[in-house]
């Protein structure tokens, strides 16, 4: 999406990004903790799907690969 709002291909931003030290980071969280947000997660929305399960996640601040 940043992309597409500079005008530019991923690609290139990517190596901006890079280049200037900006990398992707994602949370160290234990297996135990994601298990028990999942959990959560489906007992409050049992028949959504995963797109709805990593929009959870971040809203609760966890950013997973």
């Amino acid at each position: 999406e940043l992309a597409a709002t500079l005008h530019m291909h991923r690609n290139v931003l990517r190596n901006y990004l890079k280049a200037y030290g900006l990398e992707r980071r994602f949370d160290e969280l234990s297996d135990a903790d994601l298990d028990k947000l999942v959990r959560i997660f489906k007992a409050t929305k049992p028949n959504s799907g995963l797109r709805y399960l990593i929009g959870f996640l971040r809203s609760h601040g966890v950013r997973v690969q």
